[in-house]
């Protein structure tokens, strides 16, 4: 029987990456900038025994702004700088679908976009879910929707210091579960 995970399920642009460039549409490595305590936050989740999955709608690459593959080469530029700092995400979920999209492939309806679950869903097919201890951050309502969903807690990140916002919901999961030992 698989143990029960905590994951930290974080979204990408407007969490970790600060560029709103080109409306928000960030899928080259140019374009990407690390929110302040980004690196520090993820590093934080996984010495506290998280797993760390971040969540993405990408319709830019169903609208015709970037392609597929310069998604997955910011994210393999994203996970290298990760390991340059001593730290890792376990997995990156993306959905480049999007009704509105112009590239046909990608111009549909899918239960990977957030607030759908489809990523989710992916995420228990590999964990067992801790969802007590498990959470979401992200900076839309449709992230929340996402966690409410998931029915796991969620957070609205509004974009200062990740490690300042991610240290204080750890520091708080810390004392209620001190505080149910009493």
């Amino acid at each position: 029987m698989k143990k029960k995970v905590k994951i930290a399920f974080l979204d990408r642009d407007g969490v970790i990456n600060s560029n709103k460039i080109n409306g928000g549409y960030v899928g080259e490595i140019k374009n990407f900038k690390w929110i302040p305590g980004a690196k520090k936050a993820i590093k934080f989740l996984k010495k506290n025994n998280f797993k760390v999955v971040i969540v993405t709608n990408q319709s830019g690459i169903a609208r015709g702004y970037f392609s597929i593959k310069d998604v997955y080469k910011l994210h393999r530029h994203l996970k290298d700088e990760l390991i340059k700092f001593g730290t890792f995400v376990d997995k990156i979920y993306f959905c480049p679908y999007h009704v509105d999209g112009v590239i046909y492939k990608y111009k549909k309806r899918s239960s990977l976009r957030k607030p759908s679950i489809g990523m989710f869903k992916q995420a228990c097919k590999i964990w067992k879910i801790d969802k007590k201890h498990s959470f979401m951050v992200g900076d839309q309502i449709t992230d929340m929707e996402f966690a409410n969903k998931a029915k796991i807690k969620g957070y609205m990140f509004k974009g200062r210091n990740l490690y300042d916002f991610i240290s204080k919901i750890i520091n708080v999961q810390l004392l209620k579960n001190m505080n149910n030992l009493c």
